[in-house]
């Protein structure tokens, strides 16, 4: 058979190659915009570490615990002796109720959110128990914090008639951080039974509470309306709206992973703070992680107008030369460059809509020139201006991307089977 004969027969099937070649040879300008995306982040990551580190970082607090000098008997064969060891015993019943205030804070162009709670506690304590502990002496009484450097206020502890000024938790520091009050022996038999607090804190990311209480009951009020519920316990109640949200837990005794007594040099840190809850300031999905989504869905959008406009030459008979697949390629790219750029600036939505729209200023005219029409090129922005409208609901959608990437692909794929249903694909470009 005569090789041009061959060509010109199988024109549709070199054209095709060709086409899927340049769609992955377009992965590698979508990977250097991977590579910016990533660089970008690592600065906001940076930028959130510096403003979390000035103004507070993830906080917890609990309530009072009783830390008590007790005595235990060690015998053997040989001798008996008695040592002093520093005990952790919680209290009886614990309220806190915290009211959770959000504002952002900028480093350059960047964003990140933190939070003032001004939280007030109130608990009662087992006078008995901690006498059987610790019959004498002064009594200490701990109130864990997570973080020092964001304390704003602390009002005295109160007990009846007694007030106790705060100081910060001086045994074990090293293990332990928050508050200590220290109870004066000769104050101990008017101690009361109640006792509140006041505290106003400054963190970010997340606040958690520590059930240290035989029962243990907390409400958590917050403006901040995309909150994500950590720790080992759900709240028992919880209302989300668009201006805030609230929340209430229950927690008893039994549900801790430890007693209400234990050796403060045996207790981890870990196992401390494993039985937290409380809520995290999740963030909406942000412009760095769209644009990333955008760039992983980059291939199959710039693949499906390749092969839109490889429809145009089968169905107009036009063959195009490979030049303008290029050019054209180069735009896709540069699009999603465009995007991260005025993504740092403006909003996602308007970012997308005038990267969006600059693309289409550039591709409607030149595809009509090249495809020999006006309304060739108008159909060809059309069918992009869907697609890239289609790109940016997977984008922004949380939990449907996967549903509707993968339905809408079925349907694109549907489309070109039924209008390349009737092509003589051995004679494409052959008549009108």
């Amino acid at each position: 058979m005569d090789v041009s004969n061959l060509l010109t027969r199988n024109r549709a099937t070199l054209k095709l190659l060709f086409v899927g070649v340049l769609s992955l040879s377009m992965s590698f300008p979508l990977l250097l915009v991977r590579s910016i995306i990533s660089e970008r982040q690592d600065l906001q990551l940076s930028a959130e570490q510096t403003i979390t580190d000035r103004w507070g970082g993830s906080q917890s607090i609990g309530g009072l615990v009783a830390v008590l000098n007790t005595s235990e008997v060690h015998a053997d064969h040989r001798s008996i002796e008695t040592r002093k060891q520093w005990r952790a015993s919680v209290l009886s019943d614990l309220f806190i109720s915290a009211d959770l205030t959000t504002q952002w804070r900028y480093l350059g162009i960047y964003e990140v959110p933190v939070y003032t709670t001004a939280v007030q506690i109130k608990g009662r304590i087992d006078r008995a128990k901690i006498n059987d502990l610790q019959p004498e002496g002064d009594l200490l009484l701990w109130l864990p914090l997570g973080d020092l450097r964001g304390v704003r206020e602390v009002s005295p502890l109160v007990f009846g008639s007694l007030e106790l000024i705060a100081s910060p938790m001086s045994l074990m520091a090293d293990k332990y951080t928050g508050l200590q009050f220290l109870v004066p022996a000769a104050d101990r038999e008017g101690l009361s039974e109640t006792y509140t607090l006041q505290i106003t804190l400054a963190g970010s990311h997340s606040l958690q509470f520590l059930p240290l209480a035989d029962d243990t009951r907390v409400n958590l009020k917050s403006d901040w309306p995309h909150p994500e519920f950590i720790g080992q316990f759900l709240p028992a109640e919880r209302n989300i709206d668009a201006v805030g949200s609230q929340a209430s837990w229950q927690l008893m005794s039994l549900n801790r992973p430890y007693g209400d007594h234990w050796l403060m040099a045996g207790m981890s840190d870990q196992l401390l703070g494993a039985a937290g809850f409380g809520m995290r300031l999740e963030t909406p999905v942000d412009g760095y992680q769209r644009s990333e989504r955008s760039v992983k869905y980059g291939f199959l959008f710039i693949t499906l107008t390749f092969f839109t406009l490889f429809l145009f030459e089968v169905l107009t008979g036009r063959p195009l030369h490979p030049v303008p697949y290029i050019l054209t390629g180069a735009a896709l790219a540069l699009f999603y460059l465009v995007l991260l750029a005025l993504s740092e600036y403006l909003g996602f939505k308007w970012s997308f809509m005038l990267a969006a729209s600059l693309l289409l200023l550039i591709i409607t005219p030149y595809t009509g020139a090249v495809l020999g029409g006006r309304n060739r090129g108008m159909l060809v922005g059309t069918m992009m201006a869907i697609t890239y409208g289609l790109l940016y609901v997977l984008v922004s959608a949380q939990h449907l991307s996967l549903l509707l990437g993968s339905l809408a692909l079925l349907m694109a794929i549907a489309v070109l089977m039924f209008l390349t249903r009737n092509v003589d694909w051995y004679n494409y470009g052959g008549s009108e």
